[in-house]
């Protein structure tokens, strides 16, 4: 029975000393975009000696491009020299929320959005609601009320008293009543 030409039968060396195991062998040509370099190498390899580390693949070289401040925020150019408080309207469509923010001489970029909306993921989840026919959350918050004096005094009182155990504790054995 003849071999095919293009795979090879090959020793490993860390397997003992004659053990005499056998690794196939194939001529392969490298998988990375654009390389198709033919290599020696087991059935399951993808990649030639350049591109066998993660780093050198294709997909670790796409460049990111990095998110302009323009995109989600306001580029205003202060004429004032004092701060100046500005409310405005929230930029997001379907919220009427006005938000206040204070403009400073030295910065250009501020807030386009309302303190509901500023991150991208709570802009989605509000597009979201809103395509589905669901009311998005109003953003306000429990709010608790604080103590009266007579529940503050009765803390103080409560706190101040001696612990008191509701059962009492077990005796060791073999003392008396």
């Amino acid at each position: 029975m003849e071999k095919q030409a293009h795979v090879l039968e090959g020793r490993t060396f860390n397997q003992g000393m004659n053990n005499g195991s056998r690794v196939r062998k194939e001529i392969r040509s490298c998988k990375h975009p654009g390389c198709n370099k033919k290599f020696e190498g087991s059935p399951t390899s993808l990649y030639c000696i350049d591109h066998r580390t993660r780093k050198s693949r294709a997909e670790r070289f796409v460049p990111k491009e990095a998110p302009k401040p323009e995109d989600s925020n306001l580029v205003i150019e202060p004429d004032e020299i004092q701060p100046i408080q500005k409310t405005m309207c929230c930029s997001l469509p379907e919220c009427k929320r006005d938000y206040t923010f204070t403009i400073y001489p030295d910065h250009n970029i501020y807030p386009m959005y309302c303190e509901m909306h500023r991150t991208e993921y709570k802009r989605r989840h509000f597009q979201k609601m809103i395509s589905t026919g669901r009311k998005p959350a109003d953003g306000q918050t429990q709010s608790f009320e604080k103590w009266s004096d007579y529940e503050m005094q009765f803390e103080e009182y409560a706190l101040s008293q001696p612990h008191v155990v509701p059962f009492p504790t077990k005796k060791p054995r073999g003392s008396v009543h």
